[in-house]
């Protein structure tokens, strides 16, 4: 029993030493601020990495597999808290230096699972963000006597997501004291967010003109 926890307390410490030792060597690379900041925050998933390279897991299969899920996962938090592309492409090197290796079958997938995860992260962010543009009151302009312009350009042609955005849309018009509505865009998306107008009991109008104003007297 007393070997037993003197061999996780040296392996626990074995961990705690390579993922300092990794951290510092990505903070001597990192040159953006927001860079040092997501090398912090990522310890957790780096102490996992560090675990499955000072072989604590067991069989070599296993923990290759593991290894490179983990270094995906890495990949994506990378990109979700703001790290920079070169931070993405020089942390396993940092990895390497310090599990003290350079020759290892874990290395290429490992790299490939990373850049991966980043890439795969970005992208959705990005996705996220163009239809985002998308959601009301974003999308919409208001007229008068409860008239609203909607430009029903959401970039999306699945229709659960079409109907979630129309839904969503319906919903914010019907807040916001809408009561009409002339809808522009591509017609799946019209005729999404024309079911769900209709539900919420807001009128679609086929046209709208432009009424100048009065003269003033």
């Amino acid at each position: 029993m007393g070997d037993s926890s003197a061999d996780l307390s040296s392996a626990s410490s074995s961990v705690e030493t390579l993922v300092a030792d990794w951290c510092a060597r990505d903070h001597g690379r990192a040159f953006l601020q927001l860079d040092h900041q997501v090398i912090d925050s990522t310890t957790s998933v780096r102490a996992l990495i560090a675990e499955h390279l000072i072989g604590l897991d067991g069989a070599e299969t296993d923990r290759s597999r593991d290894l490179f899920n983990a270094f995906g996962v890495l990949g994506r938090l990378l990109a979700t808290r703001g790290g920079s592309p070169s931070l993405a492409a020089f942390t396993l090197d940092g990895a390497l230096e310090a599990a003290r290796t350079s020759d290892a079958s874990w290395v290429v997938p490992s790299r490939a699972t990373l850049a991966e995860g980043y890439a795969a992260a970005r992208h959705e962010q990005a996705r996220a963000e163009a239809t985002g543009r998308w959601e009301y009151p974003m999308c919409a302009v208001p007229l008068h006597e409860g008239i609203v312009a909607i430009a029903a350009g959401y970039p999306d042609d699945d229709e659960d997501a079409l109907a979630g955005w129309a839904a969503r849309v319906a919903n914010a018009a019907v807040l916001s004291g809408a009561r009409r509505v002339v809808v522009s865009g591509p017609a799946a998306a019209r005729a999404a967010l024309a079911e769900t107008l209709n539900v919420a009991g807001i009128e679609l109008l086929s046209a709208y003109e432009v009424r100048p104003r009065p003269a003033k007297r």
